[in-house]
């Protein structure tokens, strides 16, 4: 991705969010990148709405992108020094040998339900069917033929599996009878209830240790920025304190970012995240081991590696040491 198309498309997205150009010399520009329009990047549009990462310096400017390969490839050309990725989506960039690493989980359980067309009723009915994914080896993919294929259907064989986009246009996929079921966050999950559809599977209750998503980097780029990257995570700790504990603020961030005006859809989707949401973003290494184990079972690589090689937790115990929390 080019670095002038990255700017035009941030101002544009800046607009969208309401967040002023940087008005000071002094403050580093950092662009972070975010896989899709999702209630998980709740947390790093509250640091860029609430200020925070111009307190610690940082003109953090959010930017949607479209799939974690984008992400993932403007991270590694530099683009981008930040990312909001799924953890699955992360492992297979260092199975691949790229220089990824994730410093704080956003989300460390699977905030999906799956939601099927009307007239299915059992996971059963949906052998011969369609089922809908944002970007393969993304979370919704990964968790999609888990699922699946814990109830004995096997992806690829007795269903397929679309690239159909982001929450919103995959809610319209099953809407438009283009798809007959798909993974939803929660938010776009409550949506779709509301218009009669069933969810057949809430992923957060079957008790998965789940990396959803989380702040990725690379060991480069933290090398060389050290003290940007603390700060970073500093603004993103008080801005997920704000959103866990201010509702007002919470519920306009989740407004701004998923353009949702329905105020039932938007105090469900703050009710379902913000008591989750930890107020130190700690990497959730068990959640990274699990991704690791099944992921080996069609990659071999992924047996040798450990959670902590891409799931580093160094920072944020040197800032809660610190005494930054109090």
């Amino acid at each position: 991705m080019k670095r002038d198309g990255i700017v035009v498309a941030v101002a544009v997205f800046s607009l969208l969010l309401q967040i002023p150009a940087a008005s000071a010399q002094s403050l580093k520009t950092v662009y972070i990148g975010l896989v899709s329009i999702t209630p998980s990047n709740a947390p790093v549009i509250a640091a860029a709405e609430g200020g925070y990462f111009k307190k610690q310096g940082l003109d953090g400017k959010p930017l949607v992108m479209s799939g974690s390969t984008t992400a993932l490839a403007a991270m590694l050309s530099g683009d981008v020094g930040f990312i909001n990725v799924a953890g699955s989506g992360l492992i297979n960039a260092y199975l691949g040998g790229r220089d990824a690493v994730m410093i704080a989980g956003l989300v460390n359980f699977a905030p999906y339900d799956l939601i099927v067309a009307k007239g299915i009723n059992t996971i059963e009915d949906l052998k011969g069917k369609k089922v809908g994914i944002a970007r393969f080896g993304g979370s919704a993919d990964f968790l999609a033929r888990y699922g699946l294929e814990k109830h004995g259907i096997k992806p690829g064989k007795d269903v397929t599996i679309l690239q159909t986009g982001g929450n919103a246009e995959r809610l319209s996929a099953v809407s438009q009878g283009a798809i007959q079921a798909t993974l939803l966050e929660q938010g776009f999950a409550y949506q779709a209830k509301k218009a009669g559809f069933r969810s057949l599977l809430d992923f957060s209750t079957i008790g998965l240790d789940y990396q959803h998503s989380g702040i990725a980097t690379t060991k480069s780029f933290i090398a060389k920025n050290r003290e940007l990257v603390t700060g970073f995570l500093k603004a993103l700790i008080e801005a997920t304190n704000r959103y866990k504990n201010d509702r007002s603020f919470g519920i306009k961030v989740l407004e701004k970012h998923l353009r949702i005006s329905d105020l039932d859809t938007l105090n469900a989707t703050y009710d379902y995240y913000a008591p989750k949401v930890s107020a130190v973003p700690y990497v959730n290494l068990k959640g990274m081991k699990f991704l690791l184990d099944t992921t080996a079972e069609s990659n071999p690589k992924a047996k040798n590696i450990k959670p902590e090689e891409i799931g580093d937790n160094t920072l944020l115990r040197e800032i809660e040491a610190s005494g930054f929390l109090k």
